[in-house]
């Protein structure tokens, strides 16, 4: 096999990785538009679990509260009688010390059933909102799923079509120069075969010899740059199929 045949085997390798590369990110890859609002709708499903998870626990505290709440006004009611049933001082202090003990259990219980019911009100209207995808939102949302989901089956397909071409130029190459590409290619991927940019290495940015330029040019030998070892070719004479 000629060095230029050879050289444009290698190169048309190398533009197969490339773009398996690209397609594979393509199909694996969501879009960013798409992980936001998928971002926003895992959000808003943690926040409405929290809610609920918040919501059970205030709905169990305040059952609990409630029959102590109920005891205490019981119990106040109580010492309210006594009070006004009281014979002398001594009994009248000792009352009043109950009764005032009550009344400050009773209201630290109050003001946390207080607190429990406007938190309540909170957690329903958070649940009410969270629990409900707009419209809008669910068809941005889906549309967006379905975009993706149409560019990842042509990703694929394109990418079933890239793998047969690569197993084409691998079996026209042969065994000889294919060992010859992956020792090149395992030691300097992704990038193994490069263009000239100009008269420098488009990988390393390097200046090239003004000598190896033209080695490069004339295809008559494999030519490697000689900063970073990557395969050099002329691009003006190996141009990408549109």
């Amino acid at each position: 096999m000629k060095v230029r045949e050879q050289l444009s085997g290698y190169i048309a390798l190398q533009r197969l990785l490339d773009r398996r590369t690209v397609l594979k990110l393509e199909r694996d890859t969501p879009p960013d538009a798409l992980t936001t609002l998928r971002t926003q709708f895992a959000e808003r499903h943690d926040k409405l679990e929290q809610a609920q998870k918040r919501h059970e626990a205030l709905q169990k505290e305040q059952g609990s509260l409630q029959p102590d709440v109920e005891a205490l006004r019981e119990e106040r009611e109580h010492f309210r009688k006594q009070k006004s049933q009281v014979t002398n001082m001594k009994q009248l202090s000792a009352v009043v010390s109950e009764l005032d003990h009550v009344e400050t259990q009773l209201k630290v219980k109050e003001d946390r059933l207080l607190e429990i019911w406007q938190e309540l009100e909170g957690t329903d209207a958070d649940i009410a909102t969270l629990g409900e995808e707009s419209q809008e939102e669910r068809t941005l949302r889906e549309q967006a799923e379905a975009d993706w989901e149409a560019r990842r089956k042509a990703a694929e397909a394109e990418l079933a079509g890239v793998e047969r071409e690569l197993r084409i130029v691998q079996h026209d190459l042969g065994e000889t120069a294919m060992a010859r590409f992956k020792k090149l290619w395992v030691s300097r991927k992704p990038n193994a075969v490069v263009p000239m940019d100009g008269t420098a290495c488009s990988a390393c940015h390097a200046d090239l010899r003004p000598s190896l330029v033209q080695l490069v040019r004339t295809n008559e030998e494999m030519q490697y740059c000689d900063h970073c070892r990557r395969l050099l070719y002329d691009p003006e004479q190996f141009k990408a199929s549109a």
